[in-house]
């Protein structure tokens, strides 16, 4: 069983939080708040813009493979301040407040971004920090 600051669990936490930025996509079309062309490009007001998904997944794959020593190390901090960058900006974000203003506290752009986006980012920023650790005492 992979330690918790693997790369591994790393990887596998940054393609599930991809796999949660789609289906949050998905759920913004369906519920008629971003359009096809919004829902995840950098105009949605729902989830992550895919790119930058994308790049996640990318920083944690440099992160677990750790091909240089120093690629890895810097790809696993930088990913780590990006993930808690995303979770004080999702916390505080305009969109989300004037979500929760116009549909409440319980709807399901709301309830998908507090319990499931926001976790799932802050989990892999913990992950990127614990490989960050992880990697600066190996070297």
């Amino acid at each position: 069983m992979p330690s918790v600051a693997s790369g591994r669990a790393l990887v596998l936490s940054a393609l599930l939080l991809v796999v949660a930025d789609v289906i949050g996509g998905l759920l913004a079309v369906a519920s008629g708040v971003d359009s096809w062309s919004e829902a995840w490009g950098f105009e949605t007001e729902s989830t992550v813009p895919l790119p930058i998904g994308v790049a996640q997944l990318a920083l944690a794959w440099l992160a677990a493979r750790n091909v240089r020593p120093p690629v890895g190390l810097i790809a696993a901090a930088l990913l780590s301040a990006f993930c808690l960058m995303s979770v004080i900006f999702g916390l505080f974000d305009g969109d989300l407040i004037n979500k929760i203003a116009s549909d409440g506290l319980i709807s399901v752009g709301v309830v998908w971004v507090f319990v499931v986006l926001l976790p799932v980012t802050a989990a892999v920023g913990l992950l990127a920090a614990l490989r960050t650790r992880q990697l600066r005492r190996s070297r």
